[in-house]
């Protein structure tokens, strides 16, 4: 399988048409799922990255700092167990939506101190506990798969908080009926769609 290079595989690149792709993600090993994955693709990449979750009580956000810039995506729909997703970077406040533009004040995203690397942990440690957001760091390893014009993750997942290690496998795209007949020969239509914020967000 050949390599693709960063941005035709990265599932945060931005998306800021208001339209939003479909995503379907599950949990656990999904060993069947994942073998299936591998052969049915096109082009196949692993890297490890490292981002921070803000989470809020509100689900139809999902925020992320990663390489200091800060990713928030909006779900705008669901149809047929997929959810549909809108979403951006963001290095300015001005551009950012409510609540977390107050967020990233706080966090001094766009104002690290010159000469010197951005400290997120200890802005994360300055926050005000009356914003209400809840940080969680982690850890990912994973495999990102090609297949046609759709794309798919398997991902081990370190919580750096609880040291838990969580296992994921999503597939996300344009076209629903395309995602839909995936997800059926992956053997995971009975499975539960859960996004990543609201998984390691659970106090279970």
């Amino acid at each position: 399988m050949s390599t693709p290079d960063q941005s035709s595989t990265d599932e945060s690149s931005p998306n800021d048409d208001g339209v939003g792709r479909f995503e379907y993600r599950v949990w656990g090993k999904q060993r069947d799922a994942r073998k299936r994955l591998t052969k049915l693709a096109e082009i196949e990449k692993r890297e490890r990255i490292k981002d921070c979750y803000l989470l809020v009580d509100d689900l139809s956000w999902n925020a992320k700092i990663r390489d200091n810039t800060l990713k928030i995506k909006r779900l705008i729909e669901e149809d047929h167990g997929f959810e549909r997703w809108s979403s951006g970077k963001h290095r300015s406040a001005d551009s950012t939506p409510s609540p977390f533009d107050i967020l990233f004040d706080e966090l001094r995203l766009d104002r690290p101190q010159r000469g010197k690397r951005y400290d997120l942990y200890g802005a994360i440690a300055k926050l005000d506990p009356d914003l209400g957001v809840r940080a969680v760091f982690v850890v990912k390893d994973r495999r990102l798969y090609r297949i046609g014009g759709l794309r798919a993750e398997a991902t081990d997942i370190e919580v750096k908080e609880t040291k838990q290690t969580l296992y994921t496998l999503s597939i996300e795209g344009d076209d629903l009926d395309e995602l839909v007949g995936l997800r059926d020969r992956l053997g995971l239509d009975d499975v539960p769609n859960v996004a990543i914020h609201e998984m390691i967000g659970r106090d279970d």
